[in-house]
């Protein structure tokens, strides 16, 4: 015997799961690149590691 109405149900919560989740992306926002990066940090130009050198191989 089959248990298709069973199924049928289960089947209609996954896809209510799946509209809510794609939903609840939508209203996701994102923030700008430009807001990620802080323009005032300093940057330091060909930098040596704190710990010296790398060891030979």
């Amino acid at each position: 015997m089959s248990d298709q109405p069973a199924d049928d149900a289960m089947l209609r919560r996954a896809q209510e799961s799946i509209d809510d989740a794609k939903a609840a992306a939508a209203d996701v926002v994102e923030p700008e690149e430009d807001t990620l990066v802080d323009e005032g940090a300093p940057v330091a130009d060909h930098a040596e590691p704190a710990d010296g050198p790398a060891p030979a191989a």
